[in-house]
């Protein structure tokens, strides 16, 4: 379809990279390890006519999406429109609608590139929603390995595959799979925090955060 080709003339640059991947599949080690893939994550919403959008059903799915795309989406969430179909005026009702969801759940216009796509001559093309995300993908020698007889193994080496079940535990459970690319970046630390802490420590004082009443563990009196 015409349309499919749509994400990747948005945004050329954020999409060209969609299949590359990242060549290390040993870690410091030496063991296998898990490597992340770039892949496309998209969304087909029809929209309604009679609604003049999208129906209910349809945002609790979109809603899913956009939790997944926080959690894991990098770079922009795309949203393509249809132009020249048959339901271009519900179409812009349902984009109405996925902007005003977008930027109630903190996805403001910054995270967003829109744009149509030629939709000359289809009934009712979709809103199309896509975006950036990464896969964890196995080494070769894992996902083609044999099994050994290690009660035979006489010289005491590696057998096949050695390592490859704690690297596919690692992709299992790894919240972000391009986290497996290496450390990323994070926050300078708190240097006023810091401070308060090393003073407070110098005149023999507790360092520690004082808890009020109503936060401790305790039972309440009044249900005993």
């Amino acid at each position: 379809m015409r349309y499919a080709t749509l994400v990747f003339f948005l945004a050329p640059a954020f999409l060209m990279a969609g299949c590359a991947t990242y060549s290390t599949t040993t870690n410091a080690i030496g063991f296998p390890e898990a490597r992340p893939v770039q892949d496309t994550a998209r969304m087909d919403l029809l929209v309604d006519p009679a609604a003049n959008g999208l129906l209910w059903s349809q945002m609790g799915a979109f809603s899913a999406f956009v939790d997944h795309y926080k959690s894991n989406g990098h770079g922009p969430i795309i949203l393509s429109y249809p132009d020249g179909g048959a339901e271009d005026h519900a179409a812009q009702g349902a984009m109405a609608e996925l902007r005003s969801f977008l930027d109630s759940q903190g996805v403001t216009a910054r995270f967003t590139e829109e744009g149509p796509y030629d939709a000359e001559g289809m009934g009712n093309p979709p809103v199309i929603v896509s975006y950036m995300h990464y896969v964890a993908e196995m080494p070769e020698e894992c996902r083609e390995r044999r099994w050994d007889d290690l009660a035979r193994e006489r010289m005491n080496n590696g057998y096949s595959g050695f390592g490859c079940f704690m690297a596919q535990n690692r992709a299992a459970m790894i919240g972000d799979p391009y986290h497996l690319a290496g450390a990323t970046d994070h926050d300078a630390p708190d240097s006023a925090r810091r401070q308060t802490v090393l003073d407070t420590y110098r005149q023999g004082e507790p360092t520690g955060t004082q808890r009020r009443d109503d936060e401790s563990g305790a039972v309440s009196s009044a249900v005993e």
